[in-house]
């Protein structure tokens, strides 16, 4: 049975079952058993909603994040979930409701925002790539544009970010802070 399937059976379980048994009594008589449906529908939510959830950007799909930057992805991801009381809006959807549709239009709101949240924090680790060369007053070389989140520079020619070796010696990483320019 695939998941959807599976987690629709769980849901339409759980509403006949509240339709004619008391839920004092679920929660009491039948606590064994209403305890295990309710984590095997958390369990199959998890499983179907959690890769909705996180989907990256499309541009952003096949990058690793440098770990020193996960923290900050995961605090964001924490603090758009708990501010709009998402883990409330999917228990109501399942629980209340039974619908696992509705739950997963609810995952894909959460997804919007966490891409916007993973776009700004990118955004905010692009920066100007300086070695001494770009600094030589007789023959000045322009930085590059490097992104210190995926470790990637951009690539103009292509349009692209890609993977390349740094250059040897020391850099200074030049990032850029203020609001981004309004459009007029």
């Amino acid at each position: 049975m695939e998941k959807a399937e599976k987690l629709a059976a769980y849901l339409e379980k759980l509403r006949k079952n509240k339709e004619k048994i008391p839920l004092d009594v679920l929660k009491t008589r039948y606590k064994t058993a209403y305890e295990e449906l309710t984590e095997n529908i958390k369990a199959e939510a998890v499983a179907i909603l959690k890769p909705i959830v996180t989907q990256p950007p499309e541009w952003l799909k096949d990058c690793r994040y440098k770990a020193e930057y996960i923290e900050e992805i995961a605090e964001a991801f924490k603090r758009l979930y708990a501010e709009s009381d998402y883990a409330k809006k999917i228990g109501a959807a399942l629980y209340k409701r039974y619908s696992f549709q509705e739950a997963q239009q609810i995952a894909r709101e959460i997804n919007r925002k966490y891409q916007q949240e993973l776009t700004r924090i990118f955004h905010e680790k692009t920066c100007l790539y300086t070695t001494a060369e770009n600094w030589d007053p007789d023959n000045p070389v322009p930085p590059r544009i490097y992104n210190d989140l995926v470790d990637k520079f951009w690539k103009e020619e292509t349009g692209e970010w890609i993977t390349e070796d740094k250059p040897e010696g020391p850099a200074l990483l030049i990032f850029l802070k203020g609001d981004k320019p309004k459009e007029e």
